[in-house]
């Protein structure tokens, strides 16, 4: 079975309604279409070539590097534009003006379509069997996109962040390696860890698509020990992801832990980023239909959650972790309230058909759910 052989084989659709939009004259909205690159990338392609700061651009959300994706942009104060721009990878159809940038908070939902390819007579009874288990809801776990598709250590980095202990994070973001990642990326990256402290010689083996990396580096050249300095080079975006990448990581062993006890058949999937637990049966999913589970945050009141209290303090002790510890003073726009999250989420607007080894599926995703999840429980 390949999932992403190529980019086109995962297409994914931000689902935006306009109408609730303010309209005005301020931020010039466009549909960005980018195949296999980062949002983050494709943003910087869009500055460049219209000769404007990356400041100036808002977005809600960040769409798969390994994919063809369409999502909304906005840029304020753009005087003179065009109605369609060609930047190869990168493409913008423009479809309105509006007097607010585009937030997170605006997203709907997701319409994916993706081709799975090479499937086995085995994998392909497996999604029958586990087709009719999981589109009425499958478990909505954090998938690898929230810890970083390649080193997946986001989490690793943001606990780093969560306990203050500045230099650990440093060390995971600078020396974490990967067999996902180039081999001069690796070198580099095993250089600093065998000869850590030794910024001047380190800064100049990186390589220059390292942007994060180099800036850290290029502050500790200056203040060797000023670690908490160095991360504060970071976007305070990225810099936050990683905070939020940890919440996420927690919230997955805790969902985990309640499915392994009060659900006697289920399956365990193993990732990168940790072991998940997958009911097996159509009434376990249904029980956990209308279950919440928090993503900790500094104003989580586990009071709230009186069914499995234990368990969220249970990993929270294991973590060395306390909620109070979610409240930053410096620099403050760490600090995240938490909120909650649903245990199960359903895909709407399921299609599917397979013509011999191959499979593709269309569904719909509410925001924050991840189509690779729901791929995941099919095939399990």
């Amino acid at each position: 079975m390949k999932i992403k052989e190529k980019p086109e084989d995962f297409y994914v659709k931000e689902i935006i309604d306009l109408d609730k939009k303010e309209p005005g004259e301020t931020f010039k909205y466009f549909i960005l279409w980018k195949r296999n690159l980062t949002t983050i990338r494709a943003i910087r392609i869009v500055a460049k070539k219209l000769r404007i700061s990356k400041k100036r651009i808002s977005f809600a959300g960040e769409k798969d590097k390994k994919a063809v994706t369409e999502q909304y942009i906005a840029i304020r104060n753009l005087k003179k534009f065009k109605e369609f721009y060609d930047f190869g990878n990168v493409k913008l159809k423009y479809v309105g003006s509006f007097s607010e940038p585009v937030r997170i908070s605006d997203i709907v939902g997701n319409y994916f379509k993706i081709v799975v390819r090479d499937l086995s007579k085995k994998e392909i009874q497996t999604f029958q069997d586990n087709i009719e288990i999981y589109k009425r809801g499958f478990i909505n776990y954090f998938d690898e996109q929230r810890f970083g598709d390649i080193r997946t250590n986001n989490h690793l980095i943001g606990k780093a962040i969560i306990k203050r202990n500045w230099e650990e994070a440093c060390k995971i973001l600078l020396t974490f390696t990967s067999d996902e990642e180039s081999p001069l990326a690796t070198k580099a990256r095993l250089y600093l860890r065998e000869n850590w402290g030794d910024w001047r010689i380190a800064i100049k083996k990186f390589p220059r698509w390292l942007d994060v990396e180099l800036a850290v580096l290029n502050h500790l050249v200056r203040n060797p020990e000023d670690f908490l300095g160095a991360l504060k080079k970071i976007h305070r975006r990225l810099l936050k992801l990683f905070v939020h990448a940890y919440q996420s990581y927690l919230w997955n062993v805790m969902v985990s832990k309640y499915i392994q006890e009060v659900t006697s058949d289920y399956n365990i999937l193993r990732t990168r980023f940790g072991e998940l637990a997958i009911p097996k049966r159509n009434e376990d999913v249904y029980q956990l239909q209308n279950l919440e589970f928090p993503i900790i945050g500094y104003t989580t009141d586990l009071k709230d959650y009186p069914g499995y209290e234990e368990i969220i303090r249970e990993v929270l002790n294991s973590e060395g972790v306390e909620i109070e510890d979610f409240f930053f003073v410096d620099p403050p726009y760490l600090s995240s309230e938490g909120s909650k999250r649903r245990v199960v989420v359903t895909p709407t607007n399921l299609k599917y058909v397979y013509m011999k080894s191959e499979l593709t599926l269309e569904f719909i995703l509410p925001r924050g759910s991840y189509a690779t999840m729901f791929i995941k429980h099919l095939f399990i």
